[in-house]
């Protein structure tokens, strides 16, 4: 027996929301969604905020001709709320919607990516499947709940990591996540139906509690993707992760001496392109921590790799801890640890820049 919907008189009474206002959010505040958040369209606004207005301004676009409709449900209009209980009375289930599902694909994806990103690299790859089909389920579950229609959460996770496990047996491919998405998606829309009670009004103290937990959620994920796995190329193709870089550049020229290294790179490049000033800054900012390496062993710069070795045989002798009293064991520990850092990234250097031009005779 088909649960009755109730009357719109029923409903929570908000103060009505202006169509005037909610486009001028749109305009200005639509990139985080404030406009969807003016309407009590919260799933939607924390969306539109998480994906960069909508998954890189779609959204946005798409609510120019949108809005109308979203600001009549907002406002319980007559001839909306008799067209929704049509529906209700008419089929339980709601028609297929395209751009909800493709909607549902593309934030899945976004959030499944996300999660993938923020975990550090040596993950198990259950342990990733697992985490990841949460990220791209979640991501299918908010948009699926918008407005008027809802849908579980359990079976499309379910669907998302069966898909995860068979595409790592079969085959490692970047399109499992877009699989798995579709798949999380069209279990979702097999279960999902109309919303046929009234929303309960909630105080903006709980809604602006619940999106902040959602806000702090994507920040800890993107602080660890920075964190962890991040990563610059430089230098013929060679990988270094972003926070060693951060802590290499507190040491570089760049920082440390900040005017005269300005001024000596504004006096080198200022006759040549922006391609060689790009060059200069690079090498100023350090990012490999070679240039501090150097001056950590007292070298200067492309020292050959048996100075490299001298160096740091004589300064780990005058350093090493055991050599000093309780008094400076502490200092020479951390010098030691120092000229330790700095011969391991002379060396790496070294060893890479000897393979490169192995592999190039090798060419020729």
């Amino acid at each position: 027996m088909k649960k009755e919907y109730k009357d719109h008189d029923e409903l929570p009474k908000y103060p009505s929301k202006s169509l005037f206002i909610t486009y001028l959010l749109w305009f200005f505040f639509g990139w985080c969604g404030l406009h969807h958040f003016y309407l009590r369209r919260d799933s939607q606004a924390f969306i539109w905020w998480s994906t960069f207005g909508g998954y890189f301004y779609l959204g946005w676009v798409r609510d120019i001709w949108r809005i109308p409709y979203y600001v009549d449900e907002a406002n319980g209009e007559d001839v909306f709320m008799h067209q929704l209980k049509q529906k209700i009375f008419a089929k339980k289930q709601p028609t297929f919607n395209p751009s909800r599902f493709l909607g549902e694909i593309l934030v899945g994806v976004w959030y499944g990516y996300l999660v993938h990103f923020a975990i550090p690299e040596k993950t198990p790859s259950l342990l990733l499947g697992i985490l990841v089909s949460i990220g791209i389920t979640v991501g299918v579950y908010l948009v699926g709940n918008i407005g008027r229609e809802k849908g579980p959460f359990v079976k499309p996770y379910i669907a998302a990591l069966v898909c995860f496990v068979l595409f790592n047996i079969i085959q490692d491919g970047g399109l499992s996540y877009w699989y798995c998405s579709f798949l999380s998606a069209l279990v979702f829309n097999y279960y999902r139906s109309y919303k046929q009670d009234a929303t309960k009004k909630t105080h903006l103290s709980t809604r602006i509690s619940r999106l902040s937990g959602g806000a702090a959620i994507v920040f800890a994920l993107w602080s660890s993707y920075f964190f962890f796995n991040a990563s610059i190329t430089y230098e013929n193709g060679e990988k270094i992760y972003l926070r060693d870089s951060v802590n290499h550049f507190f040491k570089s020229p760049a920082w440390t001496d900040f005017k005269s290294t300005m001024s000596d790179i504004y006096s080198k490049s200022k006759n040549k392109t922006w391609n060689d000033f790009y060059e200069e800054l690079v090498k100023a900012l350090d990012p490999t921590g070679e240039t501090n390496a150097y001056k950590v062993l007292g070298l200067k710069n492309k020292s050959s790799e048996e100075e490299v070795r001298r160096a740091y045989k004589k300064l780990a002798v005058k350093w090493h801890p055991d050599r000093h009293s309780d008094n400076t064991k502490e200092e020479a520990q951390r010098n030691f640890i120092e000229i330790q850092k700095a011969y391991e990234i002379l060396s790496k250097r070294k060893k890479s820049t000897k393979s490169r031009d192995s592999e190039t005779r090798t060419e020729f």
